[in-house]
């Protein structure tokens, strides 16, 4: 997710009234409720699955 996106959806969650007791931006949900929907398991699977290079950030030198 590009950052500025992020900090958009971000914001736009602690605009609203009442703020929300958590933020989170909706790309996290299925990491979120894992446990409690039993996937999580499948959820750690997601996040260490092996990325496409072209996808990675730059390594800092």
């Amino acid at each position: 997710m590009p950052l500025d996106t992020f900090v958009d959806e971000v914001m736009d969650l602690f605009l609203r009234k009442p703020t929300p007791k958590e933020i989170l931006v909706e790309r996290v949900g299925f990491l979120r409720w894992a446990e409690r929907d039993g996937n999580f398991d499948q959820a750690v699977e997601i996040l260490n699955a092996p990325r496409d290079p072209a996808h990675q950030p730059p390594v800092a030198q």
